[in-house]
C-alpha cells in the first residue's frame, strides 16, 4: 500500500525532514512541586518550601521545582527536582493542573505543571542544586485566610481568602482568589498552585485512600480522624468516620499513643486492596 501523502504531496517522512520547529513561539515549561506533611501532633498540615539562590526571586521562598528537561517526563522532572532540591524521594506525586497565565514568569514564556506530594514523614531537608534552603512551614488553612509559618526563622507568609464564582460552560464553580496579607510573599504564582492542589485534595479526600500517604504504616484511629477533619475543614461524627474507615484498615493487636490526644488507642494499619 502506498504511504499516504498530504494536500501538498508529501508524505510523512517528508514532511517532517521539512518542518520547521520554530514556526510556532514554544514555551519553556517546568514542573513545581506542593509536598504535603502533617505536623507531629496533628495540630496542622506541612509545606515544604525551597528558598531561591538565583534570579528571579532570588531570597524568595517558593515551591520546590524546576524546568523539565527533553529527556524525561513531566512526572520525572517533578521526582528528580525534589530530590536534588531537597532530598525527598521515593513519595506520592499526583499531576493536579497546568498554571498558563501569561508574565507568571519574568524570565520568559513559562508553563508549570503542577504536582502535589504527600510525605507520612516529615524528613530532615537540605536545600541544595538551585535552593539556598529548605524548611518545613505550618500550613494553617481556611476559607478566609492561608497562612505559611516557621517560628524557628521567623518567616510568616500570609494571604487573605475570598471566594468568588466563576462560570464554565453552564456551570458556576467555585474558586478562592488571594490577596497578601503580609510584606513576605511566595515567589511566582505558587500561592495559586496551593490553592489548587489542596482544594483538589479536599475534594478527593473522603472518597480515596489518600490519607494513607499522610499518616505512616501504623496508626490510631483518633489520629486518622483528626487527619480527615484537617483536610476537610470539617468535624466528623466518631461513629459514621468508623464505618467509613473500616473497610480500608485492620487492626495490629498492638497499642500505640496516639499523637493527637496523647492517650493509649488501638492500632491499625491499611490495607492495600
Amino acid at each position: 500500500m502506498a504511504e499516504p501523502r498530504d494536500k501538498n504531496g508529501l508524505t510523512e517522512s517528508e514532511f517532517l525532514q521539512s518542518y520547521n520547529a520554530g514556526k510556532y513561539e514554544r514555551p519553556s515549561v517546568t514542573a513545581d512541586i506542593l509536598a504535603l506533611g502533617v505536623k507531629e501532633d496533628f495540630s496542622c498540615l506541612k509545606i515544604l518550601l525551597i528558598k531561591r539562590g538565583g534570579h528571579p526571586y532570588i531570597g524568595k521562598w517558593a515551591l520546590p521545582g524546576g524546568f523539565i528537561r527533553k529527556t524525561e517526563t513531566a512526572y520525572q522532572a517533578a521526582a528528580r527536582e525534589l530530590e536534588e532540591e531537597t532530598g525527598l524521594k521515593d513519595v506520592y506525586l499526583e499531576q493536579i493542573y497546568t498554571f498558563t497565565k501569561p508574565e507568571r514568569d519574568p524570565r520568559t514564556w513559562v508553563m508549570s505543571i503542577a504536582y502535589m506530594a504527600l510525605v507520612s514523614e516529615l524528613k530532615h531537608v537540605n536545600g541544595s542544586d538551585d535552593a539556598d534552603s529548605a524548611a518545613w512551614f505550618d500550613l494553617i488553612i481556611s476559607p478566609e485566610k492561608i497562612s505559611l509559618q516557621n517560628k524557628d526563622l521567623g518567616v510568616n507568609i500570609s494571604y487573605a481568602i475570598e471566594t468568588k464564582k466563576f462560570q464554565n460552560g453552564a456551570i458556576k464553580y467555585e474558586n478562592w482568589v488571594a490577596t497578601p496579607q503580609t510584606q513576605e510573599l511566595l515567589a511566582f504564582d505558587h500561592i495559586e498552585i496551593i490553592i489548587e492542589s489542596f482544594l483538589n485534595l479536599k475534594a478527593k479526600f473522603e472518597h480515596s485512600d489518600l490519607a494513607f500517604n499522610l499518616i505512616g504504616s501504623k496508626f490510631t484511629l483518633p489520629d486518622l480522624q483528626v487527619l480527615y477533619e484537617l483536610i476537610l475543614g470539617k468535624k466528623l461524627y466518631k461513629t459514621n468516620f468508623r464505618t467509613m474507615i473500616a473497610p480500608k484498615i485492620k487492626a495490629t493487636g498492638e497499642k500505640r499513643k496516639s499523637a493527637s490526644s496523647n492517650k493509649m488507642s488501638a492500632e491499625y494499619e491499611y490495607i492495600d486492596a
